[in-house]
């Protein structure tokens, strides 16, 4: 039977819900980062001026790295809305947002439980890793989306009608094209692997697998084909097999394996929840075999006395770690496709946990995450940051409304709610626009733009192809110059180019320039790796310590001057 919400307590957690969802609404504006987001930026910005919807290009040359979908949706909102920051993140909040509410609708279609449903949308929406995909969006967010999606649909045709499988096919060769093969491996292990663990063969036959599997192919099949075209075999083989298995084996992905790195990595991304979740879990089984015994709990099994137990979510979030700890290239963003699936988990054990009896012991666990948060709020602005006095009233604001909500939701569930909602827009408000303040790419787009209206390529001299920022705010291609034969000839097309290199580099640009050229400062701006920032960085004291300058200067040949006559 399913437990509702009175109408009165169900618009308060609809406003509770907007609350938590007002850090990932205060990324609209924010600048884009290198590497990969202005990496994704520029791409998309150059499907949009091609007019070829078909190739991808990155910095004017073909791109293989990623599937189409995520630029075709990021060209798309360019389309619209006009290249910018704003355009640029309108799809991965909006999709991020949808699948929160797919989190709330799975519950319900699990559990029936409506409350329940808010809990896991607030532990999603909380999340430190979900709060990290939407600031800086990457290929995960789309892909995780998609992952949601898919198990949205899966028991929409469950639990409702089982034409909604052919959506969750949809959902995964969406995903297919996103991410790769992962769109579908995911899955694969929690919905095939419950299917297997409880042998339910008639829930398997109800899934359309034949046709489905049509849907499923047929996105990806066009890419293939798509890719064939531009390069071979070599394209479909990527895009199939190395791109994503190739982690578990290929020489160059081959780094130092930690395999506790992706525990460690999930323990921070769902970091609002993890440390209940631990203690409930381990509670909870050290319990059950406790009272049963292992030999019984095999004899179950084998008597497939779980057969009425959905296994699909603790699958998705517990096998799969698992599995992607034996990766060869570890990065935390991998961890991120299994957030959804520990909301939905932890919904379940805060639902059991602060409003019902049986558990009671494990409430202060929920206390530890929001305490976290709300030390964090006012201890970082000490060593990271100066602010104005609004922002200790905000801080007072959450405390007061704490003390004031505390009497009709657990106080547990309103100190986490609050303290990553001040946390996290702090982060959105106060300290991000201090970070990207020290990638100057905006400002110096805008200038590069006043100032060589007309030029598809922006120079640079020393600076790292991973400083994509530059070029998507100048809206150009960017390309080093390291070749002096290189120079001459283009500074022989034009005699005055605008140059973008670190400011300790200018005696060796005049050095390898010679005689013939002439320095002219424009813009001068500290800057810094922003996207990797360092201990050392982030406090006040020492960030000044280590910045580097980064300049745009004209380079200009002085006419009538070779290099020849220079030499004579």
């Amino acid at each position: 039977m399913k437990e509702t919400l009175n109408p009165s307590e169900r618009i308060f957690y609809r406003i509770l819900l907007l609350l938590a969802s007002l850090p990932v609404l205060f990324t609209l504006p924010l600048d884009v980062i290198d590497i990969d987001s202005s990496q994704y930026a520029s791409i998309s910005r150059e499907l949009v001026l091609s007019g070829d919807f078909f190739t991808l290009f990155d910095n004017g040359r073909r791109y293989l790295d990623k599937p189409i979908l995520t630029f075709w949706t990021i060209a798309t909102s360019f389309s619209l809305f006009g290249i910018s920051n704003i355009a640029f993140r309108i799809p991965a909040i909006l999709l991020s947002l949808l699948s929160v509410f797919s989190i709330y609708r799975i519950t319900i279609l699990t559990g029936g439980k409506e409350r329940q449903g808010y809990l896991a949308s607030f532990a999603y929406l909380l999340a430190p890793g979900f709060y990290a995909m939407v600031v800086d969006p990457k290929i995960d967010v789309y892909l995780t989306a998609y992952l949601v999606f898919t198990y949205h649909f899966y028991y929409l045709g469950r639990k409702k009608n089982p034409n909604y499988f052919y959506l969750m096919y949809l959902m995964m060769s969406m995903g297919f094209i996103t991410k790769g093969p992962i769109s579908v491996v995911i899955p694969a292990l929690s919905i095939g692997g419950d299917i297997l663990f409880r042998r339910d063969w008639k829930l398997l036959l109800s899934m359309r697998v034949p046709t489905g599997l049509l849907v499923l192919a047929s996105l990806p099949a066009f890419w293939c084909v798509l890719l064939y075209k531009s390069f071979n075999s070599y394209g479909p083989s990527f895009f199939l097999w190395i791109q994503s298995f190739g982690r578990f084996y290929k020489e160059m992905y081959d780094v130092k394996f930690d395999p506790f790195y992706f525990y460690k990595s999930f323990s921070w991304a769902f970091f609002s929840g993890v440390v209940p979740m631990i203690i409930y879990i381990a509670f909870r089984t050290y319990n059950y075999i406790k009272s049963l015994g292992w030999k019984e709990i095999l004899r179950k099994i084998r008597a497939n006395e779980y057969k009425d137990i959905d296994f699909v979510i603790p699958f998705w979030v517990f096998l799969f770690l698992f599995l992607i700890s034996f990766s060869r290239f570890p990065l935390p963003q991998y961890t991120y496709w299994v957030l959804p699936g520990a909301a939905l988990y932890f919904g379940k054990i805060a639902e059991e946990s602060l409003f019902r009896s049986s558990v009671e012991r494990l409430r202060p666990s929920f206390l530890i995450a929001g305490l976290v948060y709300l030390v964090g709020y006012f201890l970082i602005p000490v060593f990271v940051a100066d602010v104005g006095i609004v922002y200790y009233v905000f801080g007072a604001i959450g405390i007061l409304l704490i003390m004031l909500l505390a009497q009709l939701i657990p106080l547990e569930m309103l100190v986490t709610l609050v303290g990553a909602t001040l946390f996290f827009s702090s982060i959105s408000l106060q300290f991000y626009p201090l970070l990207t303040s020290y990638q100057p790419a905006k400002e110096f787009g805008a200038k590069i733009k006043e100032l060589e209206p007309n030029e598809p390529v922006v120079y640079t001299f020393w600076l790292s192809n991973s400083k994509r920022s530059y070029g998507f705010y100048a809206e150009r291609n960017f390309r080093n110059v390291y070749d002096k034969d290189k120079l001459d000839k283009l500074w022989s097309e034009k005699p005055e180019r605008l140059l973008i290199l670190p400011s300790e580099k200018l005696s060796q640009l005049k050095e390898f320039a010679g005689s013939e050229y002439t320095i002219e400062p424009v813009l001068e701006r500290e800057s810094f790796k922003v996207a990797t920032p360092t201990v050392a960085f982030l406090k006040k004291e020492t960030r000044g310590l280590v910045t580097k300058k980064i300049s745009l200067v004209w380079l200009k040949k002085i006419q009538g001057k070779s290099s020849k006559n220079s030499k004579v």
